[in-house]
């Protein structure tokens, strides 16, 4: 199967604000060409482009100038790190502490004095380096656009530093909740299909995150009003699970609320515990940060949901997301839950499929 490609518009006419439209461009069999409109088809997409940048001819406006470019993710550090990703501690600069997470400290800081890094300290005693290490190892092969790039480690004396890509935007949960961020729904239906597109990548390779949650997606720059997001500590939740550590090192609350049912009582967690939390994830998304389950301790959670009880369609959140996606990621049985590469298709057709976007001119 090829590449799929859309044409993304921005739509200033929209009376209710900033808008954006998305036109799926379909290949004609053989890969003969390419049309949005079976009416009117092209040799290649440079074609289709210069035909739509002369005239709207059915969408929504006439092309103009592109999308600014998002600027590449680093890849690594240096080609010392791709291999020999065990750094010297004295390479690294804590400039601003940012947060204390369940293991430590995250800080923004800087590598060789040149490149923004974020540094997350592990406490003392949490991991084992051989644990630490094989975990990171994981972290390390995983490249993917909607996915924190990890770079290098620090494992020669604690407290062990694990060395990310920096998104300015700090968590999702923060960016939610500042009052300053107000995303359109369509944003934040990009947000969900940015989401899945990083988790769907996980799902491929059988890795489980365990821990998916707004405080564990963060934020970038943004591009026409959307937020790059990625998902970030999909390796380091999984080891700190299984050894327990939630509660017995660090003294932290497990996260029932965004845990699947199997796994809080068996600890059973799978790529569909995975896909229960993400249920949870798009109520926070569309709730702007909102903590799930308000009012609710965690064994009322727990005692609620194993008796049917699903929490209620969030304000902001279109009614058929609710009930073909985020109802169904909360399936008692975990078999019947939709895969990641569903949820992304889902969420990146939405607007071709919801919408009858494209307007025929008349004639």
């Amino acid at each position: 199967m090829g590449l799929e490609y859309a044409l993304t518009i921005r739509d200033d006419n929209n009376q209710r604000g900033l808008n954006v439209k998305h036109y799926k461009i379909r290949r004609l069999d053989n890969d003969e060409g390419y049309f949005i409109t079976p009416r009117i088809k092209f040799r290649s997409l440079k074609e289709l482009v210069s035909y739509y940048s002369e005239r709207a001819d059915g969408l929504c406006g006439q092309l103009t100038f592109p999308a600014p470019k998002i600027a590449p993710t680093r890849p690594e550090l240096s080609r010392e790190t791709q291999n020999n990703w065990e750094i010297p501690r004295d390479q690294l600069e804590l400039r601003e502490k940012l947060g204390d997470g369940n293991f430590g400290e995250v800080w923004k800081g800087k590598w060789r004095g040149i490149v923004d890094v974020a540094i997350k300290t592990l406490k003392p005693g949490t991991m084992s380096p051989e644990a630490f290490l094989g975990e990171a190892h994981i972290m390390k092969q995983c490249d993917h656009p909607n996915l924190v790039k990890l770079y290098a480690v620090c494992t020669i004396e604690e407290p062990f530093y694990i060395v990310l890509e920096f998104l300015e935007g700090g968590s999702l949960q923060y960016f939610l909740r500042n009052e300053k961020n107000q995303l359109s729904v369509q944003a934040m239906i990009d947000v969900c299909g940015q989401t899945a597109n990083g988790m769907k990548y996980l799902e491929e390779r059988k890795l489980v995150h365990r821990d998916l949650a707004a405080r564990n997606v963060l934020v970038g720059q943004k591009i026409s009003g959307v937020p790059v997001v990625k998902v970030a500590d999909f390796g380091l939740a999984r080891k700190l699970m299984e050894e327990d550590i939630y509660e017995a090192q660090t003294g932290a609350k497990f996260p029932i609320k965004w845990t699947a049912p199997e796994a809080a009582s068996t600890g059973n967690f799978t790529v569909k515990s995975d896909v229960w939390s993400y249920g949870i994830l798009l109520c926070e998304i569309f709730s702007r940060g909102q903590v799930p389950y308000a009012g609710m301790h965690n064994r009322e959670v727990i005692e609620q949901v194993e008796r049917g009880y699903r929490m209620p369609q969030p304000k902001n959140c279109p009614q058929n997301v609710y009930h073909d996606v985020i109802l169904k990621c909360w399936d008692k049985i975990p078999e019947n839950r939709p895969t990641f590469a569903f949820l992304f298709s889902y969420f990146d057709d939405f607007f071709v499929s919801s919408q009858h976007s494209y307007a025929p001119p008349t004639i």
